[in-house]
């Protein structure tokens, strides 16, 4: 394929996952540098509708320089809030606009020396500290799927640009929740690790207990081909960690299910579609086995988690808040300004919360193999609607107890994408993995490019 015939977007090329895009390129029917542009071309047509990207990589020299790597070819695009050399790291803030990185992050390095490249950085929610992706600095990010609703966040700039097809991978931060909330609103899969699995240096902090670097894609064996790259001790970094690693899961899993989500108030759609979806899990050969979550209290966790993040972005931005204040949007003042009204006794009443949460997750998964539950408790919401409070409910569990977690689109006839999630033990995302892949063999899923989106690239 030559240059000349690519004056136009290729949207069956660009909906292809990168397993199927590199066997192209290793065919010889495209090359790199073609399908960068490819990338390339669909952001910078795409983003007047979604703004999905703060910053697009135009640079034509943009291409992995490894073109032996596993990953050559691989169009990445990356969370504003992760380094990128020579790209600007914002964090979705008015007072980092201008800061530019010398050094790549510690995962960003990995993944160029297996051959990828980057096709630009990706909108978030302020600072990382919200779950919508509202942005006043650079304009909210907005779901492929139905013009004016929420992506998600705070990786929703992430989540877009993989369900509209613009990069097949891209990476996210999740603190709460943040990569698999916009993996469930957009139809992707979304992975968040184990914690101290992938070295968090070079990202900016929003909860530095609870932040995990995550990828999002639109097939279980395209997150299996990233994440080998992805996961690597760091000497360097504080949160890195030497962790045991199982690759399978058991022949005959044991999913433990919630038998008591109608007490958290998640949507009746979100239920019928879950409840549904057990089935074939079922003909997978896993054991449906169920629990309460009533011990588990949602509202206090998510203050609790709030409250560290909190406490870590004011010293994040020190000196910020303290010179610049006027460059912080009302919505993230108001934040910051909660911890002002809190004690040391506070922040060490919210660290036993995510401490217990811990000995809460590891007691259910005494019980079985993985957790099965929805990853939202409600679909994709307009952003002009009230925010609910309750869309971390789910999530957070994973990041209070440090496991992995992995979520996946669910089965629907809905006209909007949920997820549901699995969360295993520390060291099990592998396994994870593993068992998503023989969910989509078994059902044969296949990211559909809706309406929505080929409507997009007219």
């Amino acid at each position: 394929m030559s240059v000349n015939d690519m004056k136009n977007i290729d949207l069956s090329l660009l909906s292809l996952d990168f397993t199927a895009l590199s066997q192209l390129i290793s065919q010889r029917q495209i090359s790199a540098t073609e399908l960068l542009t490819q990338h390339q071309r669909a952001a910078a047509k795409l983003n007047p509708a979604l703004n999905a990207f703060i910053t697009i990589n135009t640079s034509e020299n943009s291409e992995g320089t490894n073109q032996a790597g596993a990953l050559h070819g691989l169009a990445l695009g990356v969370k504003d809030n992760i380094d990128v050399c020579h790209l600007p790291t914002t964090a979705g803030l008015e007072i980092r606009r201008h800061f530019l990185p010398d050094n790549d992050a510690f995962v960003i390095r990995q993944l160029k020396q297996a051959g990828s490249a980057v096709v630009g950085k990706l909108n978030m929610h302020e600072g990382a500290l919200g779950a919508s992706n509202h942005n006043a600095h650079f304009g909210h990010c907005y779901n492929p799927h139905k013009q004016g609703y929420t992506p998600g966040g705070s990786s929703g700039g992430s989540g877009a640009a993989v369900a509209a097809c613009i990069v097949p991978i891209a990476l996210g931060t999740d603190t709460m929740g943040s990569v698999r909330i916009p993996a469930s609103y957009c139809g992707v899969f979304g992975l968040k690790p184990s914690r101290g699995a992938v070295s968090n240096r070079g990202s900016v902090p929003c909860g530095k207990v609870l932040d995990s670097i995550g990828p999002l894609a639109r097939s279980v064996r395209d997150l299996q081909l990233i994440y080998p790259y992805m996961v690597a001790y760091d000497a360097a970094s504080i949160s890195s960690e030497r962790l045991f690693f199982t690759p399978n899961a058991p022949k005959k899993p044991v999913l433990l299910v919630p038998n008591d989500l109608q007490a958290f108030n998640v949507d009746a759609s979100i239920m019928s579609d879950f409840n549904a979806n057990l089935v074939a899990w079922q003909d997978l050969g896993c054991e449906i086995r169920y629990f309460q979550l009533a011990d588990f209290d949602p509202t206090k966790a998510r203050r609790a988690g709030l409250l560290l993040c909190e406490a870590d972005m004011r010293i994040e931005y020190a000196t910020e808040w303290q010179n610049k204040r006027e460059l912080f949007s009302d919505y993230l003042s108001a934040l910051l300004s909660f911890i002002d009204t809190k004690s040391a006794l506070d922040l060490t009443k919210a660290h036993d919360v995510v401490t217990l949460a811990k000995l809460q997750a590891r007691s259910w998964l005494e019980q079985g193999d993985y957790l099965l539950l929805p990853t939202t408790l409600q679909r994709a919401f307009s952003m002009q609607e009230a925010i609910p409070a309750n869309q971390a409910d789910f999530t957070s569990i994973a990041n209070f107890a440090g496991l992995p977690a992995l979520s996946i689109p669910m089965l629907s006839s809905a006209k909007l994408p949920a997820g549901m999630q699995l969360v295993g033990k520390i060291g099990s995302d592998f396994e994870l993995l593993d068992l998503a892949a023989k969910w989509q063999q078994l059902t044969a899923y296949n990211y559909t490019v809706s309406r929505a989106i080929s409507f997009l690239y007219k």
